[in-house]
C-alpha cells in the first residue's frame, strides 16, 4: 500500500498512512506549509514565483520521505517552505483534482457560481 517517502506518492495513500498521527483530510507536509505560509507569508513578495533555498528544500524534502515531521521555526524562509510546496504538488503521480473527478468538479464549480449569480 505505501512505499517510503511521500514524494511521487498519492494524495489517498500518503493520508490513509498518516491517519496513525490522528485524523486528517490533507497530508501533514501539506497542512504544515499551508499553516506556515498562512501566518507569515500572504504578505510576502513573489511567494510562489521567487524559489526558496534550494539545499533546504531538500532536507526537508529528505526529512519528510524518512517519516520525520521537522517544524518550521521563526528563521525558516517562508520561499523555501512555498517551494517545498510546490515541489510536493508537482510530484504528485496525479492532480489534486483527480482526472476521473474532474468533470464531476466542473460540474459543482457551474452549480456554485449559477447560486452565486441568483
Amino acid at each position: 500500500m505505501f512505499v517510503q517517502g511521500i514524494f511521487g506518492q498519492k494524495l489517498e495513500d500518503t493520508v490513509r498512512y498518516e491517519k496513525r498521527y490522528g485524523n486528517r483530510l490533507a497530508p501533514m507536509l501539506v497542512e504544515q506549509c499551508v499553516d506556515f505560509i498562512r501566518q507569515r507569508g500572504l504578505k510576502e513578495e513573489g511567494l510562489f514565483r521567487l524559489p526558496g533555498q534550494a539545499n533546504l528544500v531538500k532536507e526537508l524534502q529528505d526529512a519528510f520521505d524518512c517519516g520525520e515531521k521537522p517544524s518550521f521555526d521563526s528563521n525558516t524562509d517562508v520561499h523555501t517552505v512555498a517551494s517545498l510546496l510546490k515541489l510536493y504538488l508537482r510530484e504528485l503521480p496525479e492532480p489534486v483534482i483527480p482526472y476521473a473527478k474532474y468533470e464531476d468538479f466542473l460540474s459543482c464549480a457551474k452549480l456554485l457560481s449559477k447560486e452565486e449569480e441568483a
